[in-house]
């Protein structure tokens, strides 16, 4: 009796103690040098001109969230770091595209080009592994709104909450998100809820949802029940998994053929490379993929509007709402994986709804399909992102880029309790890093501006 109540208060006091976004360690994977980060850009990026402005560090994070339960969980990821004492960063989140291999993570390999690109340029490189990847031994939610969100918006406030505590490390207020494919989706499910329930906690400056199948239900259905043969066959039953485990529907034998069911444990065991799972469909006759699909459930697909599967798929679609924060929706028109109408379904209900700073970018047949266009998306919206940066130094309270008499003025009022200030606006103002803000760095100041 004793015991189980003692049980019961411990995870009482385990659910209590959660705080998504707290830190639980972390470890330097890789640094480089300014000139290092040059040599890395002399190959394949080499045509977009990317110029390497800092040197930087890149973390392993590991940190708590919730998983696709809402229960406590933690998960892994990675923060880029530019090297500067002196300056104010803002993030910029990557979210990737599928990956079901545990170990094919940032976390466990270092910089890749663009976390280099986006470090050496000047923000902080913020990139979750996802639930299922990296440490997490979960189910991967595969493109299920709500923990696609939650998983990266943590690691978001774990770099701004807990991650400054490493010397030299300073953001400032500009919050950027971008992803493609799975990313993209991602991408998306986290503006939305970032803009309609954590608006007082994230104001994003500008979004990329690029390549991403937002229109489940509708375009992406159709494209898996077309019965042709699919160049990534292992995403359907991919997703199929992740539904059936987080909605509890059932067992893989209520969906899938017998011979499939019996191996999808040990496909999707997180062992595998989507590479190895395609072979296997392919060389087992299920591609198309809809043929790894019990008949009956096809059936049930085609025919039925309100069959309970195609109802989730609708719960977890993504044009339904108002985005407010600039966005934009890149897609190349010749992508088979992931049909270009997924973004101009989402383009046309927002446009629809009100949405005033949306912009659809297709892009045409000759940037190649999914996996080609990916460069030639990311870049555009990078060029985008530079366009908008902020790099602050130290004494630019007002955060408008400028060190000026105005921000003379924010310092007194600072002093005089007479306007709020935040964890930027207090290290801008501290010109003389004793952590205390008086007339000393009014002086500093107002020699900084003379200077």
């Amino acid at each position: 009796m004793y015991m189980k109540i003692y049980f019961i208060l411990f995870l009482i006091n385990f659910s209590l103690s959660l705080e998504r976004g707290k830190i639980v360690s972390y470890e330097l994977i890789e640094s480089s040098t300014k000139e290092e980060m040059q040599i890395e850009f002399q190959g394949d990026v080499s045509q977009f001109g990317i110029v390497a402005k800092y040197g930087g560090s890149i973390y392993k994070v590991i940190y708590e969230t919730i998983d696709g339960y809402g229960d406590s969980t933690v998960a892994s990821g990675v923060i880029g770091i530019p090297n500067s004492e002196d300056e104010a960063f803002g993030i910029l989140s990557w979210q990737h595209g599928t990956q079901i291999y545990r170990d094919g993570v940032l976390s466990n390999s270092g910089f890749d080009i663009l976390s280099r690109i986006v470090v050496a340029s000047g923000y902080i490189f913020v990139s979750a592994d996802f639930l299922g990847l990296g440490i997490s031994n979960d189910i991967h939610p595969y493109i299920i709104k709500n923990p696609s969100a939650s998983i990266v918006i943590d690691l978001i406030r774990a770099t701004r909450n807990h991650f400054l505590n490493i010397d030299g490390i300073q953001l400032n207020r500009q919050l950027s998100i971008f992803g493609y494919s799975e990313g993209g989706y991602a991408t998306l499910a986290i503006q939305k809820e970032m803009e309609e329930n954590l608006a007082d906690e994230f104001d994003i400056m500008v979004s990329f949802p690029m390549a991403g199948p937002y229109d489940l239900s509708g375009v992406m259905l159709d494209k898996m029940l077309d019965g042709e043969y699919y160049g990534e066959p292992f995403y359907l039953p991919f997703l199929m998994q992740a539904y059936i485990e987080y909605y509890n529907l059932g067992t893989y034998y209520d969906f899938f053929v017998p011979e499939f069911a019996n191996d999808i444990p040990s496909l999707f065991s997180g062992d595998y490379s989507g590479g190895y799972i395609n072979d296997y469909m392919n060389t087992q006759n299920y591609n198309p993929p809809i043929l790894s699909v019990r008949p009956d459930v096809v059936e049930d697909l085609n025919t039925d509007e309100n069959y309970f599967f195609r109802e989730l798929l609708r719960e977890n679609d993504l044009f339904d709402w108002t985005p407010q924060s600039n966005t934009f929706l890149f897609h190349g028109t010749a992508d088979h994986l992931i049909p270009y109408e997924n973004s101009v379904v989402a383009y046309d209900n927002f446009i629809e709804n009100g949405a005033e700073s949306v912009y659809l970018e297709l892009l045409d047949d000759s940037y190649g399909n999914h996996q080609e266009a990916a460069p030639y998306a990311i870049f555009a919206a990078y060029g985008i992102i530079e366009s908008m940066k902020l790099i602050n130094q130290m004494g630019d309270v007002t955060h408008d880029g400028l060190v000026n008499i105005t921000d003379v003025t924010t310092i007194v009022n600072i002093i005089f309790c007479q306007v709020e200030f935040d964890n930027y606006s207090s290290w801008a103002s501290d010109l003389d890093s004793d952590g205390l803000i008086n007339i000393i760095d009014i002086l500093n100041l107002v020699q900084l501006i003379l200077e």
